[in-house]
């Protein structure tokens, strides 16, 4: 968010609900402060000078710095190119936008691609396995990976075509 502009925790806050970023698995306020104190002790945002508006308690915004963006911008990259076992990517994608929709588009196209490549080679060797086992229960966990990486390749495709066409809107 400080990739935007600057803010001080609670504005993080606010907007974090506004998105409904508070409604993800593991995403908790009370660990906002110290992500931004760790993300300052990192030298990845700066503290700003402390201001005060009308009656509301004085409150310190952030800036993320040069060091800050690029790190941003080579997790971004690689948590949305990573492979469909990686879990980065939900993350990666409430935080995609310093990258431009261009890029966006074309790391998930690759990871879609790649994706692809490895459902082909999950069918085949399932398949294989198939012919083998004693009793297909043993082959469940396959089932299971094999619908989780068609999930996601057609999640991909949907969302990359709803990008492109501009069903889906890029903030600016």
């Amino acid at each position: 968010m400080l990739s935007e502009e600057p803010l001080h925790p609670y504005a993080m806050r606010q907007r974090i609900r506004a998105r409904a970023y508070d409604r993800m698995p593991g995403v908790r306020f009370t660990s906002l402060y110290d992500a931004v104190r760790r993300l300052d002790d990192a030298g990845l945002v700066v503290a700003n000078e402390p201001a005060r508006a009308g009656n509301r308690p004085e409150r310190t915004p952030f800036t993320i710095t040069a060091r800050g963006r690029a790190e941003l911008a080579v997790w971004l990259e690689d948590a949305l190119a990573a492979d469909a076992d990686a879990d980065g990517l939900p993350a990666a994608l409430s935080f995609m936008y310093p990258l431009g929709r261009d890029r966006v588009l074309e790391l998930l196209t690759l990871r879609s691609s790649r994706l692809a490549a490895t459902i082909d080679a999950d069918e085949s060797a399932l398949a294989a396995a198939e012919a083998d086992v004693e009793n297909p229960i043993f082959l469940s966990e396959h089932h299971f990976q094999l619908a989780r990486r068609r999930a996601e390749r057609d999640w991909l495709t949907s969302f990359t075509a709803a990008l492109s066409s501009g069903d889906l809107q890029w903030p600016t």
